[in-house]
């Protein structure tokens, strides 16, 4: 049985579906449905499927898909990895691992600094993930609103698929400094459960909604009425309460919401992966120089160590401007260079954020971190 690892192409589309919805125990068109942005047909789309093939049966799959993030002065593409399947006949005999790691080799090839999953820490810690970043959750309720005199705001709901309310949502959006910058936000907004609420006040994307609880994925209000949005969308909806997904750079944002809030609870973002540890400094390195602003002088030569490798990365702050350089350096006699070597789960752990102890380690990095990464869920693979 000759074995060929292959992204897939138009001709695969139908059966490549077909695979995918057995592999899952899914209907038919499932995951068109649930990720049109990703099960396109379409070139770039088909280059995000690694397939592991043999006599035209598809054994195993592993999907990398680009995630662009702006963080404030800095950006970066994030990797996020899903559709790990399988076929039930196949198990077992290590076809996902081999696509893992070849996965993550086209990542690096392709300048992807980062990767995320949302999976079993066990299962993929063997490859190099870790459960970190942070997200906030905070709740609200007719009560906790009326306690803070909140009055809804005027919202409608709009169709999915209308491109003039994807534009105009896109124009809202780009009012944040962090943010996902979405390329396919049209189609992604078409994903089955999404529903799309726009006022004066701004927008508000919430998916599905149970017990007349609304689970609130993205809310930008520009004029900082984001509680008046809520209750809105709310009212619309004979909602008794919500929830809506914050990042750790949203502490603003937050801040009307908190004071409307019944409760909170914090978690992290998913499974994360350094990539490239040189490519990763070099992308956030604006966002790491403006937070260094006052720190004192100093350097620090990190090594990322997975398996039997090791990648350095140095990183020099000389007061004002902060460079990021490959491999060690030794510094200077007067200043000479901090050195650390970390394993990659806890060293992504530790720059994305979560309860891993250690960061003092990272001497000059420490109070530069965390990188505030957020995926919302619309951008979930």
């Amino acid at each position: 049985m000759a074995e060929a690892l292959r992204t897939v192409t138009p001709e695969d589309y139908e059966r490549f579906q077909r695979f995918l919805e057995r592999c899952y125990g899914h209907g038919r068109g499932a995951f068109a449905r649930w990720q049109p942005e990703l099960f396109r047909e379409d070139p770039e789309a088909d280059d995000c499927h690694l397939m592991l093939e043999a006599d035209g049966e598809i054994l195993s799959h592993v999907g990398t898909y680009p995630i662009h993030l702006a963080l404030g002065p800095a950006g970066l593409t994030v990797g996020g990895v899903g559709n790990v399947a399988t076929h039930p006949d196949h198990r077992n005999r290590g076809y996902m691992a081999r696509l893992m790691e070849a996965s993550v080799g086209r990542m690096r090839d392709r300048g992807w600094s980062l990767s995320a999953l949302w999976g079993d820490r066990q299962r993929y810690g063997h490859f190099g993930y870790e459960r970190c970043g942070l997200r906030f959750v905070v709740q609200v309720s007719r009560r906790s609103l009326d306690r803070a005199e909140v009055v809804p705001s005027e919202v409608n709901e709009f169709e999915r698929g209308d491109p003039n309310v994807a534009a105009q949502i896109i124009a809202l959006q780009q009012t944040l400094p962090y943010r996902t910058r979405r390329p396919q936000f049209a189609l992604q907004l078409t994903r089955d459960g999404v529903r799309v609420f726009l006022g004066p006040d701004g927008y508000l994307l919430s998916h599905g909604q149970s017990g007349g609880y609304l689970h609130v994925i993205e809310a930008v209000s520009p004029n900082d009425r984001l509680p008046e949005l809520v209750r809105g969308a709310m009212d619309w909806t004979f909602g008794d309460g919500a929830e809506l997904d914050f990042g750790p750079a949203d502490a603003d944002r937050m801040g009307r919401v908190v004071d409307a809030m019944g409760g909170w609870r914090a978690g992290d973002q998913g499974m994360l992966r350094i990539v490239d540890w040189t490519r990763l400094l070099q992308d956030v390195q604006p966002l790491l120089q403006q937070r260094a602003a006052g720190l004192p002088a100093a350097s620090i030569s990190v090594g990322c160590r997975w398996r039997d490798s090791v990648e350095w990365a140095t990183v020099e702050w000389d007061g004002k401007a902060l460079a990021v350089f490959p491999d060690r350096r030794v510094g200077r006699p007067s200043r000479p260079t901090d050195e650390v070597e970390l394993e990659l789960p806890h060293l992504t752990a530790l720059v994305c954020g979560g309860p891993h102890p250690g960061r003092e380690r990272l001497g000059l990095l420490a109070p530069l971190l965390p990188v505030p990464v957020h995926i919302p869920g619309l951008d979930h693979v």
